[in-house]
């Protein structure tokens, strides 16, 4: 796999959400399932754990491996 890219939404939800690339990277190799979004098929949803153990879910595009966002599962409303 090659490494992913971040858009700038990705970095400022994650800077705001005290989630790092690192840890975003840990739940993408440590996923624990992967499905195609709901809203937008071109997207692929991956819950995954960080080397910790936090959990977290990683949007991504699909083709491009381009990080949309990253969310916190715990912390998510």
């Amino acid at each position: 796999m090659s490494a992913p890219r971040f858009t700038a939404h990705a970095e400022r939800q994650m800077r705001k959400r005290g989630i790092t690339r690192l840890e975003a990277l840990e739940a993408l190799l440590n996923r624990e399932t992967m499905y195609a979004s709901r809203v937008d098929e071109s997207r692929t949803v991956v819950l995954g754990r960080t080397g910790v153990g936090r959990r977290l879910k990683v949007v991504v595009a699909t083709k491009s491996m381009l990080v949309i966002t990253v969310a916190d599962r715990d912390e998510e409303c």
